[in-house]
């Protein structure tokens, strides 16, 4: 019988920051920044106009609207 591997560390680590106390203020978002190993991958917005990221090295933020990112989403 073959012998279990031992747990690992995990590969990705999220860190997530809330910008308002009610997500259906006006500008509120949820932001979740993305590491992979230790290195920082990009950062996610999410709100209710949209879905927003950037690079790492990004400077502004990509905005795709709900109806687009659906769209993209069931392509897959």
């Amino acid at each position: 019988m073959r012998k279990r591997s031992t747990a690992r560390e995990p590969r990705y680590e999220v860190d997530v920051s809330l910008k308002a106390r009610d997500i259906a203020k006006l500008g509120a978002a949820i932001g979740f920044k993305v590491h992979d190993r230790g290195e920082m991958l990009g950062t996610i917005e999410i709100g209710q106009g949209g879905f927003r990221w950037k690079g790492r090295a990004g400077k502004s933020f990509r905005r795709i609207r709900w109806t687009k990112l659906f769209e993209q989403l069931a392509r897959c």
